[in-house]
């Protein structure tokens, strides 16, 4: 029971942060980062709008299975249009010779910070309850990783 309220509680912080544009702290690329969190909450919204509008099925389990299945649908298709978002503005941002910098929860809950640079490297920074782990591309294309324990 517990793992699954931790489950829940991370998935509502992830909710929270991707979408609800809450907990955007000014950063770099914020405002693109947020353009793109309000597509995701206009799609979410839109399918849901469109999913509900005919009205609820008969009875309270049904009406029940009926709204939680359109919220997961709309969350979908939020977030995929919120990523197709994020990749859009990438492109464009390093087409201009910009970093693009992306803050973001992960769906357990963990914070991240990527920042992708015009020569096809990265570089992402996942911070979790205990560690902290880098992983990065070199420019030959090769992948490092870094991870760093908390001591007890």
């Amino acid at each position: 029971m517990k793992s699954v309220a931790a489950g829940g509680a991370a998935a509502l912080r992830w909710f929270v942060y991707e979408f609800l544009l809450l907990t955007i702290l000014p950063a770099a690329g914020s405002r693109l980062a947020g353009l793109c969190r309000v597509t995701g909450c206009i799609v979410i919204v839109a399918s849901l709008r469109a999913e509900l509008q005919s009205g609820l099925v008969a009875g309270t389990a049904g009406a029940v299975i009926q709204v939680g299945v359109a919220g997961l649908t709309a969350i979908l298709f939020g977030n995929v249009a919120k990523e197709f978002a994020f990749d859009l503005f990438a492109r464009l941002t390093l087409w201009r010779g910009h970093a693009f910098v992306r803050d973001g929860v992960t769906m357990s809950g963990n914070s991240f910070r990527e920042i992708q640079v015009r020569d096809g490297t990265w570089t992402r920074w996942v911070r979790e309850a205990t560690q902290a782990t880098c992983e990065w591309t070199e420019t030959d294309g090769r992948c490092r990783r870094l991870e760093i324990r908390a001591i007890a």
